[in-house]
């Protein structure tokens, strides 16, 4: 069964800037076309309670798979199914990371001023939208 997969397109030049759509254990055996979900579905079956829902999030610096808790499917499915990057970025920012609440709009890759970061242990991606809005994007 398919699933909703909005585009959320760059406010500047109509590139697509990310998508977001659910995914599930199934989608391990359903979904051959991209590398990186068929990698992120494999290790979701792996690590992912059974309970949890969780959403792959594909962006211009790559795909991530998060953590959807049972509170949050309901408002996380109207925000897919409306194609609506404000009311996923106001659930975390990890679930629209390409989104400037600042400006209520999103930038695709071409259009963030974005890097990587180190904070030993970890890294990231932080960035700046066109209009000089700093955001971490991933972490």
């Amino acid at each position: 069964m398919a699933t909703a997969c909005p585009e959320f397109r760059c406010a500047i030049c109509g590139e697509v800037a990310g998508h977001v759509r659910w995914v599930t254990p199934a989608d391990a055996v359903a979904e051959t076309s991209d590398p990186a979900l068929q990698a992120l579905a494999e290790l979701d079956v792996l690590e992912r309670p059974a309970d949890q829902a969780a959403v792959a999030v594909q962006t211009f610096f790559g795909t991530a798979s998060v953590p959807v808790w049972p509170e949050w499917i309901e408002p996380v499915s109207r925000a897919i199914a409306d194609a609506d990057a404000s009311a996923l970025y106001r659930l975390g920012y990890s679930y629209a990371p390409f989104h400037c609440p600042d400006c209520t709009l999103t930038y695709c890759g071409a259009h963030w001023n974005w890097r990587t970061f180190e904070d030993d242990p970890y890294t990231g991606i932080e960035g700046d939208c066109p209009r000089g809005h700093f955001h971490v994007l991933a972490y």
